[in-house]
């Protein structure tokens, strides 16, 4: 039992010199310790973004600027260039800073351009080279990046002589016979696929490989290893340029990867093949997927983005509840898919969660789990989330209906019973030489052979590549977004494509820029649909295009066909709808045009109706507005409108410009029509 208080022993202790002396150390390591914590919780609080690359892209030949995180505000940056502040808004011919993305995006980083938004830097005085900060509000500075891009491509109105970092190689590097090349301690810049044949050996130790696309006609660049050749990664970063493309490796040799932080985005491992990766990753932005459908794998204290399992004829997939972002202790893939004919462990092993958001959110993006379902195959997925789940179809008449992304689908086909999956990705279908039908999809992979026909009702793909494809897509009411390559003469995608699209299609506006095409071709057959003013169809309309003609029938409508190449795909041609030999309408189409293609012969000049919606029949002061958008544009030109070229010189044929002989025109039929 304790003493009880006596508070006058208390007070006698408080006067003695001892005590003193100990409440004045107290209070300095208290003073110590509030110091510390203050400074601790404010560097938590404004931890300033980080740049982490300085990169040249080629394409637009800008500089982009990689940050960790971007920041959640945008504006009143200053940048320090090589110290010295510099305007982030210096206007035509000046450097302008502005992000690499909407900001809704959001943004990973910045460009650095000019004038007109986004002008290339090539007549403008920027380095390309040294060192560059920004001082953000709210977080204050960010570290000082040295950065090194001249090796690159990087050609600006600058002087400043900047010192060479790089090796760089144009062309295909091939590493044949009994070759041991080693790479150690160097920056290698590699335009082109990577091909290590026969006996052959790459090292990478402590070094930098970047691979561009250089005159690969595919946005995936390659590593090919061959049955007995070799790949040893050590210390060793694996990367895009950043004017884009994706790494991958072909494996059917032998791969080693030792503390090595690649951002390698597809990875496939083949019959034979042998992978050790141990302390390393896999990961990169838009992907990592490790995709094993044969050979000998093993993964310790590693991080992938994606892992991607084939399921052979006659084996079981049985799982529920499947997530991603898991961590393996100690995983084997026979324990998920016991006849599994390859070998696969993990050991410490992260697979990344499926957090992607924004327009990475669904699509041909690599995260969590896929599978490659054989067609004979005995699969039960149910309750779980995976990207992706392959299909493929050989010499078969099915359909399918109602597979969405980021909701609860299910899919019956033969022995594979998808019950409730929630796909984030894509729904991937390989076709050879199938009649395929798809209603009320989203999302859709496809990848059609031989000579096959695919139907798509109220249906939407979002990555579409044929490979040695002879057969037909029909659309009705589909709409194609995102990716596609259209490619032939390449042994390891497609040697020839040769196919037609029909029916009624909606192609998004960033396939402009993203759809490969080279050594193949494509006939688009276009619905044109001729209605006047009133909006009733108009029968024995003439259209002409590409110096063929046709007529309308009843119901207004007729067809024509195109063919296209990856030198014409991006051509337009003129469609005119003739009474007689006047020219009443007409068009500009390419293969990007969506179908069907409407036309409307109301009066001359009947460009729109009020607020700029559809014409009225009734030319007046909204169809002025709509002409005078056009005025002294060209053929060619971001707003040109092929409706507004009435006339061309001394009232001639049209010649491609809108100017007064135009606006004569127009004004002798002001008011003309029915006012709505």
């Amino acid at each position: 039992m304790g003493s009880e208080f006596d508070i006058g022993e208390l007070a006698s202790v408080t006067k003695k010199p001892f005590f003193r002396a100990g409440i004045n150390r107290a209070k300095g390591l208290l003073f110590v310790i509030l110091v510390l914590r203050s400074t601790l919780i404010s560097s938590e609080v404004l931890q300033a973004t980080e740049i982490t690359d300085v990169g040249w892209n080629s394409n637009i030949k800008v500089i982009e600027i990689r940050l960790d995180t971007f920041p959640s505000t945008w504006g009143n940056w200053t940048m320090y260039l090589d110290g010295e502040a510099v305007p982030m808004e210096g206007g035509a011919g000046n450097p302008v800073v502005r992000p690499n993305a909407p900001l809704g995006a959001p943004p990973t980083g910045l460009f650095v351009g000019t004038e007109p938004w986004i002008t290339g830097l090539t007549n403008v005085n920027f380095p390309c080279c040294g060192t560059i900060q920004f001082n953000i509000p709210g977080e204050g500075l960010t570290n000082a990046y040295e950065f090194n891009v001249s090796d690159l491509g990087c050609e600006t109105a600058s002087t400043k002589e900047c010192p060479q970092e790089w090796i760089s190689h144009y062309g295909d590097l091939v590493i044949a016979g009994t070759e041991i090349r080693i790479m150690e301690n160097v920056k290698y810049f590699q335009q082109g696929n990577i091909y290590i044949r026969d006996e052959a050996k790459l090292v990478l130790k402590d070094a930098h490989l970047m691979m561009g696309r250089g005159a690969v006609s595919t946005v995936h660049i390659y590593i090919f290893v061959d049955p007995d050749a070799s790949l040893e990664l050590e210390s060793s970063l694996v990367f895009p340029e950043p004017a884009g493309g994706l790494v991958c490796t072909l494996n059917r040799g032998k791969v080693n990867i030792t503390d090595s932080p690649t951002s390698i985005h597809y990875f496939d491992m083949s019959e034979g093949a042998q992978l050790t990766m141990v302390n390393s990753e896999m990961v990169f932005t838009l992907g990592g997927l490790l995709q094993v459908t044969g050979g000998t794998t093993l993964l310790v204290n590693s991080t992938i983005g994606a892992l991607g399992l084939k399921v052979p004829a006659n084996a079981h997939l049985d799982v529920s509840g499947l997530e991603s972002g898991v961590y393996f202790e100690s995983w084997n893939v026979h324990d998920m898919i016991p006849e599994a004919d390859y070998d696969l462990i993990l050991e410490n092993t992260h697979i990344l969660k499926d957090d992607f958001v924004g327009e990475l959110k669904h699509g041909p993006y690599e995260r969590g789990w896929l599978f490659f379902l054989d067609p004979n195959a005995h699969a039960r997925i149910v309750d779980s989330e995976v990207r992706k789940v392959f299909i493929d179809l050989v010499n078969e008449n099915v359909q399918f209906e109602n597979l969405r992304v980021g909701m609860p689908s299910s899919l019956d086909y033969r022995d594979i019973k998808l019950t409730d999956i929630t796909v984030m990705g894509q729904w991937p279908f390989t076709i050879t030489d199938s009649d395929v039908t798809i209603r009320d999809s989203d999302y859709l992979f496809l990848q059609p052979t031989g000579q096959s026909t695919v139907t798509l009702i109220d249906s939407h793909i979002c990555e579409f590549i044929p490979r040695d494809f002879f057969g037909t897509m029909v659309f009705e009411n589909g709409t194609w977004t995102v990716a596609g390559e259209i490619i032939g003469g390449v042994p390891h995608h497609a040697m020839t494509n040769d196919f037609t699209i029909k029916g009624s299609l909606k192609m998004g506006q960033e396939l402009r820029e993203s759809l490969q095409w080279k050594g193949a071709q494509v006939t688009r057959e276009y619905d044109v649909i001729v209605e006047d003013g009133n909006r009733s169809p108009v029968e024995g309309a003439l259209i002409r295009i590409d110096g063929k003609t046709s007529a309308t029938n009843a119901s207004g409508a007729a067809k024509f066909s195109l063919v296209f190449d990856e030198l014409n795909y991006v051509e337009t041609k003129n469609l005119e709808v003739l009474e007689g030999e006047i020219v009443i309408g007409q068009e500009e189409i390419d293969f990007f045009t969506e179908t069907p293609i409407r036309v409307d012969i109301g009066p001359t000049g009947d460009f729109c109706g009020p607020n700029f919606g559809p014409p009225d029949g009734y030319v007046d002061v909204w169809d002025l507005m709509q002409f005078a958008d056009h005025w002294h544009t060209r053929t060619g030109d971001g707003n040109w409108d092929a409706k507004s070229d009435l006339t061309g010189l001394n009232f001639g044929d049209v010649d491609g410009y809108i100017d007064v002989w135009d606006l004569m025109v127009f004004a002798d039929h002001w008011h003309e029509g029915e006012p709505p």
